[in-house]
């Protein structure tokens, strides 16, 4: 019986090598093929095509940074506690410190007093804010941009 099982043993290894040498085999073919493939596909010459869609809008004009104040002194309550604004556009920021019924101009216009901060520097501007047309602007000149 000994050599029977020996024998067994023999032909279980046989069998492992064959299995080993045909998993070899196909490794080789895909180490071959494989690379052969990737080249093949980036050799095109043919431009890319590109769907066609609708053409991206024009970017919207910038929000001038006398357009964020006018329209935050517009929403703020008389009185009332200090605003910040912002304008992305242009990267300046500042804090709207008073807002005050007008007093030399009778159509719902507003005083105010506020800070900018911006790359030139930190300054503080009074202003007139006014309603027009249903929004808000500035009146005369401030020294905003």
């Amino acid at each position: 019986m000994a050599p029977a099982s020996g024998h067994n043993m023999m032909s279980s290894a046989a069998s492992e090598r064959m299995v080993y040498h045909a998993m070899l085999s196909k490794l080789i073919q895909i180490a071959i093929v494989f690379p052969a493939l990737v080249l093949t596909a980036c050799s095109n010459t043919e431009p890319l095509q590109t769907s066609t869609g609708a053409p991206v809008a024009a970017a919207a004009v910038p929000i001038t940074d006398q357009t964020v104040i006018a329209e935050t002194v517009g929403r703020a309550t008389i009185g009332s506690d200090p605003l910040a604004w912002a304008n992305p556009s242009t990267g300046s920021a500042g804090v709207i410190e008073q807002v005050r019924p007008g007093t030399n101009n009778p159509n719902g216009c507003r005083d105010f007093v506020t800070s900018k901060q911006s790359l030139e520097g930190v300054t503080r501007f009074n202003g007139v804010a006014c309603p027009s047309d249903g929004s808000w602007k500035i009146n005369g000149s401030s020294g905003l941009h």
